[in-house]
């Protein structure tokens, strides 16, 4: 058995620490295929990567300045790749070896890594330029927002700037 086989299904059910029946299918569907998108090494280990992010550092200014992106993004999320990477080839071998203590060690640096991971992904997957956001034409959302909101979304946007 591999780590991705132990801790692939692990991550995708704690990570959000949310049971994955209240999800919906369209974000179940997504976080799955973030927490899929891996490359398989020569040595049959998974490697994760950073994601692109599908806009410019610069998109989202003046509310989030090129800097704070750009170091939130290649530093700060590239960290919880790192060591969730870390973590994978530790849980790679401890399987190997049998090691259960090692492999039950593992479990904090594996959900905090992957849920950072996950997270950050989703995160910059929720983030638009101004301007090119999408409002929804249904759901929870639409239907929480105008309730709180007699004129929808435009009233929303003036209200809260």
């Amino acid at each position: 058995m591999t780590a991705k086989q132990i801790i692939t299904p692990a991550l995708r059910a704690a990570s959000l620490h949310v049971r994955s029946s209240n999800l919906s299918p369209t974000l179940s569907k997504s976080a799955a295929a973030y927490l899929s998108s891996t490359t398989t090494t020569t040595a049959g280990g998974v490697v994760h990567t950073l994601p692109d992010l599908p806009y410019d550092y610069a998109a989202l200014e003046p509310s989030v300045s090129a800097e704070t992106m750009e170091i939130h993004h290649s530093k700060h999320h590239n960290t919880y790749v790192t060591n969730l990477n870390v973590a994978m080839e530790k849980l790679d071998a401890a399987v190997s070896k049998g090691d259960a203590g090692a492999i039950i060690g593992l479990q904090g640096a594996l959900k905090f890594n992957g849920g950072g991971h996950l997270n950050h992904t989703l995160f910059w997957e929720n983030l638009c330029p101004k301007g090119e956001s999408v409002v929804p034409s249904g759901g929870a959302l639409k239907d929480a927002v105008e309730a709180r909101w007699s004129g929808g979304f435009e009233e929303m946007k003036k209200e809260v700037g």
